[in-house]
């Protein structure tokens, strides 16, 4: 006979939470998770109104979930932790979060989800966002675009039962442990306040360095045209706003053996196929490349240059093709990138909010520069 009830059976989480109440972000989103373990970050977990202590395992058994331990309950269809609390787990890394944590389970893989106020998620975002940066007012900016992107894509994952998710994808979010005081004073400065075009909330697309100039949203994925989602110059010619930012210049050798199995890996090419070249093929305003050409024994394969980023990125690593904003040199069986910047390139720069910042400008002079039309204000 188990001591006491420790979990609630839930029903599934309303996708959409009132942007000033709360958001719903799963956690551990890119993982593969069959357990985790659970940790009271102070004195206890409550669950079910009740408290326990001591670190416990959380699995997945089919389509339920058990806590196992010394308080063991379960199989359940869901539970609910509230309080402070630390998750880890074998090739997880460890992480507080507050609020609540929801746990179902699906094919034997557990679906976490964090239940959190709007503005401590934020301030967890703009600490993993920005957490390079170090000027109060480039803090400030992050904090109104992070706000308004949550709000503006709050239905994300509504048809999976949560908002955002915690990578990139949506904006990355580790959780609470290491929210820096930077990130919570910007995000209280800043409360209520968003990037506002006619009134409405701005897709507030952002990144990390463009290099010099931002790039025109349509030449990086096929949405409707936003008029303030335009190339802009960051800074003076020859000495951008975002050259402070550390590995403003990078190079990457790319072998052709390599970039055939990469190739055939993303399905651009055919498994008979060997790639022998690769050239820009098409330029997009700013100078990035818009679309690149790989050369085989047989055709020519065209692949735009956002899936190209984002097909190396997916399987060689991240730091391998940091932008599209790279020269092509050839050698004799490699090709040589010779690029600036990092991220796609589309709205604000994060680093030279940070540059323009450093020089006096005011978090609302950055926003205005970088998204050209908007207002900062509050929407109901």
């Amino acid at each position: 006979m188990r001591a006491f009830l420790l979990l609630l059976l839930l029903a599934a989480p309303p996708p959409a939470p009132a942007a000033g109440r709360g958001i719903a972000v799963r956690v551990y989103s890119l993982h593969k998770t069959a357990s985790v373990m659970v940790e009271p970050a102070n004195g206890g977990i409550v669950a079910g109104g009740r408290t326990i202590g001591g670190r416990r395992r959380v699995s997945a058994r089919g389509s339920a979930v058990v806590l196992e331990g010394a308080s063991a309950a379960g199989p359940s269809k869901s539970l609910r932790f509230t309080g402070a609390l630390w998750l880890s787990g074998k090739g997880l890394p460890r992480r507080l979060y507050r609020g609540e944590l929801v746990v179902t389970a699906q094919k034997n893989l557990l679906k976490i989800i964090n239940n959190v106020p709007l503005e401590t998620y934020l301030a967890g975002v703009v600490s993993g966002e920005a957490g390079d940066l170090s000027h109060p007012e480039a803090y400030k900016a992050q904090a109104v675009t992070a706000r308004t992107y949550t709000v503006k894509h709050l239905r994300n994952h509504a048809g999976e039962g949560y908002n955002m998710c915690d990578s990139t994808h949506c904006q990355l979010y580790t959780g609470l442990g290491e929210v820096s005081a930077r990130a919570r004073a910007a995000s209280e400065a800043t409360l209520g306040e968003m990037l506002l075009y006619k009134g409405e909330p701005a897709a507030a697309f952002y990144h990390s360095v463009c290099g010099g100039r931002t790039e025109d949203m349509t030449y990086v994925w096929p949405y409707e045209y936003k008029p303030y989602l335009v190339s802009v110059r960051d800074g003076p010619p020859g000495l951008p706003y975002c050259s402070i930012a550390p590995g403003f210049r990078w190079k990457t050798r790319i072998y052709f053996t390599g970039l055939t199995r990469l190739a055939r890996r993303a399905g651009w090419l055919v498994a008979d196929e060997e790639a022998s070249g690769l050239r820009i093929s098409a330029w997009g305003v700013s100078g990035r490349a818009a679309e690149l050409e790989i050369q085989t024994q047989r055709r020519k394969v065209r692949v735009p240059a956002t899936d190209f980023y984002h097909g190396v990125g997916r399987r060689a690593g991240w730091q391998a093709v940091r932008s599209s904003y790279f020269k092509l040199l050839p050698g004799r069986d490699y090709v040589l990138l010779d690029g600036i910047g990092s991220g796609h390139g589309v709205g604000m720069c994060q680093w030279g909010a940070e540059g323009m910042a450093r020089k006096g400008f005011k978090y609302r002079q950055v926003l205005r520069h970088y998204y050209p039309g908007t207002e900062v204000g509050v929407h109901d």
